[in-house]
């Protein structure tokens, strides 16, 4: 108030940039600025992350043509997805390592375009995380057919090559779940986007349904697969979410059980 009173005297040729009283005035409005831009604060913007992860009905098995007309796009809410998915049986069916609106895959291997439990996820989701004020969402998914827990997903077994049921694939499932979180964080504007990883979705266990052996060992195998996973995303506590699963195999309902 005290600097607005003050006045610069009049003369015939403009010296006002000249004048210590104006340039008094022009620091102070000048200070005033530079505190209002220090202590502005930019609201982040909260993009959730989820890893969706298991074998066949994970990946996928149902012809996009059948897919209904009310989870072919959620206009609420956009979802983005990464893929990669049946790599041990083709290694093309993947999004090249990037993010694209939410869409059924091309499966080179069945020769058509199919979907799996991320379009329903999506549709479920939605309304929640509108609530939480989330505009954007994105999946991760990574999902091998014909795979099982104690032996494929096994975190120890680090056998690249061979007979397929006898191949670990967990190193390839981490190094594309890390990839694709650092994707998102790279091409993230600067300090207005934060990308927790809010979850994962697990749906597996048909594989380990048909044997006695490996029905019995799924739930101190899926302990140590989970626990890994935390550990190696940083991620100490990461919620599961896991699908029971519904098989011919003759120890379902001891996978569901555990």
């Amino acid at each position: 108030e005290a600097i607005s009173k003050r006045t610069v005297p009049s003369q015939s040729h403009d010296h006002s940039l000249c004048c210590p009283r104006h340039l008094c005035y022009k620091n102070a409005l000048f200070s005033l600025a530079l505190g209002a831009i220090h202590n502005m604060k930019i609201i982040p913007t909260i993009e959730p992350v989820f890893i969706l992860a298991g074998q066949s009905n994970m990946a996928g098995r149902c012809d996009a043509a059948e897919l209904p007309n009310h989870l072919k796009q959620i206009k609420s809410l956009d979802f983005q997805i990464c893929w990669d998915i049946d790599r041990n049986f083709v290694e093309d069916c993947n999004s090249d390592g990037k993010f694209l609106p939410l869409q059924p895959q091309t499966s080179t291997g069945l020769n058509m375009d199919i979907f799996g439990p991320e379009m329903a996820m999506a549709h479920s989701l939605a309304p929640r995380l509108e609530k939480l004020g989330v505009k954007r969402a994105h999946f991760i998914k990574f999902a091998l057919g014909s795979t099982n827990l104690h032996t494929n997903w096994n975190p120890s077994n680090t056998l690249t090559s061979g007979k397929m049921s006898n191949i670990g694939y967990y190193p390839q499932f981490q190094k594309f779940c890390k990839e694709s979180l650092e994707f998102l964080n790279t091409n993230a504007a600067p300090c207005s986007v934060i990308l927790p990883l809010w979850g994962m979705f697990w749906l597996q266990g048909e594989s380990d349904s048909s044997k006695a052996n490996t029905a019995n060992s799924y739930l101190s195998n899926f302990e140590k697969f989970i626990q890994t996973v935390r550990q190696d995303l940083k991620h100490p506590n990461l919620p599961v979410v896991v699908s029971p699963i519904i098989w011919k195999g003759k120890k379902v309902h001891v996978v569901n059980e555990a």
